[in-house]
């Protein structure tokens, strides 16, 4: 395997988190429906009392479920098991994405949190609008972060040069995948320090 090849899984395995839980906790909940219908029919063959139902109590409920519920509850429960087969077939298609982001480097993987390069873009914002650490807050999202700034009462700030700031930062951090950065700047100021 060629070192590119390496690396690029390394970051995969370390920017895509595993599906392995839901994968798990599905084939549980499945092997213990299972279990559970093999345990009842089994005593059912052998003419022990049912833990809860017997199938043949279980054939005639579901027989009867069309005339015992109203179509709306059927239309709902309908609705609901779509929901959770569309869910767990997204799941199983789309993987997971951690808080973790790729860097571009020619020696090795590099991989840097969501959480690291948010509190580095409002420092850069901070320091460049003159402000309080809890006066700027970043979040990042997939493929933008969110640069919030309270100012201090009394002080203009231009955007413009808050979010060069901020693009500025994510362009130094030299990410595989480009990051916008935007600015909002809040209409009620902080007490000044």
């Amino acid at each position: 395997m060629n070192q590119a090849r390496i690396t690029n899984r390394i970051i995969r395995r370390e920017t895509h988190s595993s599906r392995s839980g839901l994968s798990i906790l599905t084939a549980i909940l499945v092997l213990a429906a299972c279990l559970w219908l093999g345990t009842e029919s089994i005593l059912s063959m052998l003419g022990q009392p049912a833990l809860l139902a017997s199938p043949g109590h279980l054939a005639s409920l579901t027989a009867e479920v069309p005339h015992a519920v109203l179509p709306a509850g059927l239309v709902a429960g309908g609705a609901v098991l779509a929901l959770v087969g569309a869910g767990l077939l997204v799941a199983a298609v789309k993987g997971g994405r951690r808080g973790r982001r790729a860097m571009v480097s020619d020696r090795s993987a590099l991989v840097v949190d969501d959480e690291a390069i948010a509190a580095a873009i409002s420092r850069k914002v901070r320091l460049a609008a003159n402000l309080a650490p809890e006066q700027v807050a970043t979040t990042v999202a997939r493929n933008h972060a969110r640069v919030s700034v309270r100012p201090t009462s009394g002080i203009t700030l231009d955007p413009e040069v808050l979010t060069a700031a901020a693009a500025d930062e994510v362009a130094g951090l030299r990410l595989r995948r480009a990051l916008r950065a935007r600015v909002h700047i809040a209409t009620e100021g902080a007490v000044g320090r």
